[in-house]
């Protein structure tokens, strides 16, 4: 109970509050009587104090001295039984209560301090029963929803019948917001914003109580109205940390549900993508279990993020590695949002520093799916651009008509991003089908052919740079590049025309061939294209 209530116990009627208004609202856990120099010195905290002021009666310091003490061993309020002992309060005593905020009442003569605490005491023990009692009832409740496995909402109303207000949980994990009554005047507000809006300082007129264990926030909890009047915030407090529990386990066993049905989800499309299932039927059944349908073909869109593997290598410190590991999934998230977006029904398969799109367009679609890649790709380019210091590169593999061939988009998806480390061409998006002789060149690296031709073509001139320290093989690239034109390549590298042309000299010396023949420059082209593809295969 309050000082407040106190006072208006009809039983105590003719008890005058004379000084310390500001602080009625004050609780009281007991009553004692302090009738000695020293009684403040027992003070526990909240006691409602009563005095004949008999210690204190000769003189008027100690009266606000007592006051100063009551106040810090924080003792609820003071109570004097005036006309006997003490006729007057000393102004100074007045002052200090005032300034306190610490409520000092008198209380007339004719009460014995058992006809103060008597009535007191029995208020607070009922209430406090009271308390216990709905506690019990806060207990059992929410036990019952914990174990039952009722749904968020259920939580939420069972919330609400227990402290009369309506409430919304705002779940941070699943981007989600639960009403108790959808038509209460904090729920309607709530659903007039987006959840990306969403931000506890939108609605101080609420109790906000924030739902989160010792390492981990889940979300908000909000109830429609202020404390106040009618509003029991011990037992609503008790309500609402019990809500909170229960809301917590129910947030965890969906986490965990959903982290469970992403492995099972992802071994399905690891299968499907190295071609281990063995009947199309069973990529059917399979995709029936995750409400997903491949009837249609499909496309392979590979996201890589260019170099990122090399910073592994450093022997991180766990500071860094965590903050590289947020940065992988930050750009997996713009990316699988962008995808999305476009593509719906779009599914994903997350590796360690590469994001799988399997795409399944309408037949109508599928005569705009390179274009509308291509946007998709510079949204996620430019999403990421001012925010991370990482590019992209997105491989795109060709449309196969049967979902049980979607392996062979994944390979060629793989292969797309495999030559653009090759080639050194990042931040960028490459198309399979658009890859041109590199597609052919990619399939025979490592082959006895193409080392044969790196022997015939490329070492002779590697192995006399090395030893001479010139720069032969870069000449010859830039011959290739120039149409084989000595004074364009000359202007390319910066030298005069007459080391352009000795060196082309040097280069058929070497290699023991007339580049001005055209069948021997096509072979050498293809030599240098595969040393390209051969010598960065491995970044």
């Amino acid at each position: 109970m309050t000082i407040e209530e106190l006072l208006e116990l009809p039983s105590l009627s003719g008890m005058e509050l004379l000084a310390g208004k500001t602080g009625i609202k004050r609780r009281i856990s007991t009553v004692t009587v302090v009738d000695t120099p020293d009684g403040a010195t027992w003070i526990k905290g909240s006691e409602f104090v009563i005095t004949t002021a008999f210690a204190i009666k000769d003189d008027n310091k100690l009266i606000t001295e007592l006051i100063y003490q009551l106040h810090k061993g924080n003792a609820a309020g003071l109570g004097i039984k005036t006309g006997r002992f003490m006729k007057d309060i000393p102004s100074e005593a007045i002052k200090a209560a005032d300034l306190l905020s610490f409520p000092i009442i008198s209380i007339p003569e004719k009460y014995a301090f058992c006809d103060i605490i008597n009535p007191a005491l029995s208020l607070i023990v009922n209430r406090q029963s009271s308390q216990l009692m709905q506690s019990a009832t806060i207990h059992r409740e929410f036990l019952e929803l914990a174990v039952n496995d009722n749904s968020v909402p259920e939580i939420l109303h069972t919330l609400q019948s227990l402290v009369g207000r309506s409430a919304v949980f705002v779940d941070i994990h699943f981007r989600q917001f639960y009403y108790s009554d959808y038509n209460s005047h904090l729920s309607r507000q709530m659903q007039n914003i987006g959840f990306d809006e969403f931000s506890p300082e939108l609605f101080p007129q609420y109790i906000c109580h924030t739902v989160a264990n010792r390492t981990e926030k889940f979300g908000y909890l909000l109830i429609d109205g202020n404390k106040g009047t009618g509003f029991d915030s011990d037992v609503a407090q008790t309500a609402v940390e019990y809500a909170s529990i229960v809301l917590i386990l129910r947030i965890q066993t969906r986490i965990s549900n959903r982290h469970i049905e992403e492995k099972y989800r992802d071994v399905f499309l690891e299968d499907l993508l190295i071609n281990n299932v063995k009947t199309e039927n069973e990529i059917h059944n399979r995709a029936s279990l995750y409400g997903w349908s491949f009837r249609s073909g499909g496309l392979v869109a590979a996201i890589d993020i260019n170099n990122i593997k090399k910073y592994y290598i450093k022997g991180l410190d766990p500071e860094t590695n965590e903050r590289l590991e947020e940065t992988i999934q930050n750009i997996f998230s713009i990316s699988i949002e962008s995808m999305l977006q476009v593509y719906p029904k779009a599914k994903y398969y997350k590796q360690s520093d590469l994001i799988v799109f399997i795409i399944s367009p309408e037949k109508y679609e599928q005569n705009k799916v390179y274009a509308q890649l291509e946007m998709v790709f510079n949204n996620i380019r430019g999403r990421i651009a001012d925010k991370m210091a990482f590019t992209i590169t997105m491989g795109v593999g060709e449309y196969v008509e049967n979902i049980k061939d979607i392996h062979r988009s994944y390979a060629q998806a793989r292969t797309s991003v495999n030559l653009g480390y090759q080639l050194k061409k990042f931040d960028c998006i490459l198309f399979y089908n658009r890859m041109g002789i590199y597609r052919l060149l990619a399939a025979t690296v490592g082959t006895e052919e193409s080392e044969e031709f790196n022997r015939r073509y490329i070492k002779p001139l590697l192995d006399y740079d090395a030893k001479y320290h010139t720069s032969l093989l870069p000449t010859l690239e830039t011959l290739t590049k120039c149409g084989w034109n000595l004074k364009n390549a000359s202007a390319a590298l910066f030298i005069h025309y007459n080391s352009v042309k000795y060196r082309f000299a040097k280069i058929c010396e070497l290699l023991d061939a007339d580049l001005r023949d055209h069948e021997l420059r096509l072979a050498v082209e293809m030599a240098l294209k595969l040393h390209m593809v051969n010598n960065h295969r491995h970044m």
